[in-house]
C-alpha cells in the first residue's frame, strides 16, 4: 500500500522511505555490478504465474539479489524507526500474516514482520518478503480482516513480482531517455557546424544545450506520465485483487478490503491531487474496483478468485 497510507505531510516528513532506502540501495548494487541488458534481453518478457500476464522483467537482477539489495534497507529503517515489541501489535500481526503465506501458497517461505511504533498510517513491503506496518496503520483498521486485506495486498506485491517489473521499467526508461536526448542533441548541434563565425558558432551550441535539455525533460516527463504511473496504478489494483484472493483462501471476508478502502477515502477526501499524476488509484476507485471484482468471483464459486480482472484504464 506504500504511501497510499501515509498520513498528512507533517507525520510524512519524518517517517522513513523505505521505499527511498531501497532505491538507493538497488542503485548502489547496480552500480557496483555493472547491470546492463542487451539485444535478447531487450524483447524478452516473462508470464507471471500468479497473476497471468506477461511481464517485463528482463532488466531487473533476480529475486535473490533484489532481497539481497534490499536487506540493507531494511536494516537502516529499523534503526531510524522505533520499533513496537507490544505482542498485542507484533503477534497480532505475524499471525494474521501466517495466515495470508498460506492463502497465497508461500507459507514453506520465510516472513519477516515488523511493527514501527509511529502513528503514521502506512504499511509496504520490501523484497525478500520484509513487510512493515507502522501501529498508525493497525490501529486505524477495525478488525483483523482489514489488516488481513494489506497484508494480502503486500504480499500481492511480492508474488506480482512488481520489485523486479519496476526496475526493469525504470532501466529501460534511463536507457531510452538517455538514448533519445544523445540523438536529438546531435541532430540540434549538426547545424552549427553551418556557422561562419566562432561567436556564432557558439551561441548555435549553446542554444542546441539548452534545447537538448529541455527535450530531455519533456522526454523524461512523458514517460513518467505514459508510462510509470500508469504502470504503478495498474500494480496496485493488482495487489488489491491478489490481496482479495489470498484472503478469501485464508478465510477472512474480502469485502472487508472494500470497506477498508471507504473508509481510507472518506479521511483523505480533498487532500489529494488528480489520479493521473500519482501511482496509486484514489481510494473510492479502489473500493469500487475491489467491490465489483469480489462481487463476481464470488458468483463464480469454487472458481472464484482464480483469475484477476484488471481494468484496461487502470
Amino acid at each position: 500500500m506504500c504511501n497510499a497510507h501515509q498520513s498528512p505531510a507533517n507525520d510524512t516528513l519524518a517517517t522513513p522511505d523505505p521505499q527511498a532506502l531501497y532505491r538507493r540501495q538497488f542503485m548502489k548494487y547496480v552500480g557496483a555490478t555493472g547491470i546492463v541488458a542487451a539485444g535478447g534481453a531487450l524483447a524478452s518478457c516473462a508470464t507471471n504465474a500468479e497473476t497471468g500476464r506477461s511481464q517485463f522483467i528482463a532488466l531487473a537482477p533476480s529475486q535473490e539479489s533484489l532481497a539481497a539489495a534490499a536487506s540493507q534497507s531494511w536494516t537502516d529503517v529499523k534503526a531510524q524507526t522505533p520499533t513496537s515489541n507490544d505482542p498485542r501489535y507484533t503477534g497480532r500481526l505475524a499471525a494474521i500474516g501466517s495466515r495470508i503465506s498460506q492463502g497465497a501458497g508461500r507459507a514453506d517461505q520465510t516472513w519477516d514482520y515488523a511493527v514501527f511504533d509511529q502513528d503514521t498510517k502506512n504499511a509496504f513491503v520490501l523484497p525478500g518478503n520484509r513487510v512493515g506496518f507502522y501501529k498508525g496503520m493497525m490501529d486505524f483498521t477495525d478488525n483483523d480482516d482489514q489488516i488481513a486485506a494489506i497484508m494480502g495486498h503486500e504480499v500481492g506485491h511480492v508474488t506480482g513480482r512488481h520489485a523486479q517489473e519496476r526496475y526493469s521499467q525504470m532501466m529501460l526508461g534511463q536507457l531510452a531517455i538517455a538514448g533519445g536526448t544523445a540523438l536529438a542533441g546531435s541532430q540540434l548541434s549538426k547545424r552549427c557546424r553551418q556557422e561562419t563565425t566562432q561567436r556564432a558558432y557558439n551561441d548555435c551550441m549553446q542554444s542546441a544545450g539548452r534545447n537538448t535539455q529541455y527535450l530531455q525533460a519533456a522526454i523524461g516527463m512523458g514517460f513518467q506520465l505514459g508510462v510509470v504511473l500508469p504502470y504503478g496504478r495498474r500494480q496496485e489494483l493488482e495487489s488489491d485483487q491478489l490481496g482479495a484472493r489470498y484472503m478469501a483462501k485464508a478465510g477472512y471476508d474480502p469485502y472487508q478490503s472494500v470497506r477498508l478502502w471507504e473508509k481510507m477515502g472518506a479521511e483523505s477526501s480533498g487532500s489529494r491531487g488528480p489520479e493521473f499524476l500519482s501511482t496509486h488509484p484514489t481510494p473510492e476507485r479502489r473500493a469500487r474496483d475491489l467491490s465489483d471484482y469480489i462481487t463476481a468471483q464470488e458468483k463464480l464459486g469454487s472458481r472464484g478468485f482464480e483469475r484477476l480482472e484488471i481494468p484496461a484504464d487502470a
